[in-house]
């Protein structure tokens, strides 16, 4: 269950004398059930040979979104039916591999078609129905499971972009958060900005369907944004109730400007 959105560098705007300016902007709505455990902090790791950073969740040991030194963000979202929502919990449910195990093993990509390859090469059947978006400052794969099988399309990034799930039916949250996503980025002033109130944002009275979303038995867990640039990757996590975000500042591969990354909290 999340909320992803993503501003290409069409949408964001910088200040002339920035030197490097952001090319891409994610944001990531993590929403979980109360019963699992917390998720570990972003850090940076080697994994397919390419130095990585991502938030972990303990139970899985996956992740829904991560980005790597070749300048790729990976977000992963739930597919829920109405038959999934009914029946929450029930074999459809616990069948199938987890789905954080996906992007872990996509991260050795050097860019979105030959983590495109992976994917399609992958026994990708066996997890739990998911939606996989992989994107660099250009352009979008979104993969999905669909009966088996994986399917994609690929899209040049011109405007702003959001995806959402959640355990009550994908359809129940879809119409409403993207009428407000619309409302948001109808003309906004700061794009940066918006982005950040939408992942804030919770009708009174309607917390289940809302971006940042709460009902008895779930809520949003935490917020992730990646900012991408010519030189380097910044991860901020912050988990709901806590003051303090961990950020990760990562170069990308052959860039000058950073060497090695450095974490901070």
């Amino acid at each position: 269950m999340c909320t992803v959105t993503v501003l290409p560098r069409a949408c964001l705007t910088a200040p002339f004398a920035i030197a490097d300016p952001t090319r891409l902007r994610v944001a990531c709505n993590r929403d979980e059930l109360l019963t699992r455990g917390a998720a570990l902090a972003p850090s940076v790791r080697v994994l397919g040979g390419r130095r990585v950073t991502m938030p972990v969740d303990p139970e899985s040991g996956g992740t829904w979104i991560a980005a790597s030194d070749a300048g790729l963000v990976f977000t992963l979202l739930n597919i829920n039916s109405d038959t999934d929502a009914a029946n929450a919990g029930g074999p459809s449910q616990r069948g199938g591999l987890s789905r954080g195990g996906l992007i872990p093993s996509l991260l050795g990509a050097g860019n979105v078609s030959e983590a495109l390859g992976l994917v399609l090469d992958s026994r990708a059947d066996r997890y739990r129905p998911f939606r996989l978006l992989m994107m660099d400052p250009y352009q979008l794969i979104e993969c999905w499971l669909d009966g088996g099988r994986v399917r994609h399309r690929r899209a040049y990034l011109h405007g702003a972009v959001m995806r959402t799930s959640s355990s009550l039916g994908d359809a129940v949250v879809a119409a409403p958060r993207r009428a407000l996503f619309r409302q948001f980025f109808k003309a906004p002033a700061n794009a940066m900005a918006a982005q950040d109130a939408f992942h804030e944002h919770q009708w009174p009275g309607r917390e289940p369907v809302s971006v940042r979303m709460c009902r008895a038995d779930a809520r949003t867990v935490s917020h992730c944004v990646v900012e991408l640039t010519a030189s380097f990757v910044t991860m901020t996590y912050r988990a709901t109730g806590c003051r303090e975000r961990a950020r990760v500042i990562m170069a990308l591969a052959g860039a000058p400007a950073l060497a090695g990354a450095r974490q901070c909290s």
